[in-house]
């Protein structure tokens, strides 16, 4: 993962989502279409580093979080806007299925 990604945990995940636009990336490195969508969480979280916060999950290490926001199926994304939930979508998809909605937002 990119240098741009923040990986959290339960521990300081509330802290990070609630100013501004947050990107939460939720994966497991053991599912290979985790791994190949680290490409297109990569290139958002570069394209849009000075914007929103591109945070990520490992459902793991913390299923608590994963079980908060319902996740069944990986990769799953979820955009939150100052700790609210604009959008849930899982499952790989083009990049811009959410750099629509993240221009949406700004």
């Amino acid at each position: 993962m990119s240098e741009d990604i923040i990986c959290v945990d339960s521990y300081d995940f509330d802290e990070r989502i609630n100013d501004g636009i947050v990107i939460v990336y939720f994966y497991n490195h053991m599912n290979s279409q985790s791994r190949a969508f680290e490409l297109i969480i990569d290139e958002i979280a570069e394209q849009y580093y000075d914007s929103l916060r591109v945070l990520a999950v490992d459902v793991e290490q913390s299923p608590d979080i994963a079980d908060r926001y319902c996740v069944e199926g990986l990769p799953c994304v979820a955009i939150l806007n100052n700790g609210e939930t604009v959008e849930q979508i899982e499952g790989s998809n083009p990049p811009y299925v959410y750099t629509d909605i993240i221009d949406e937002l700004l």
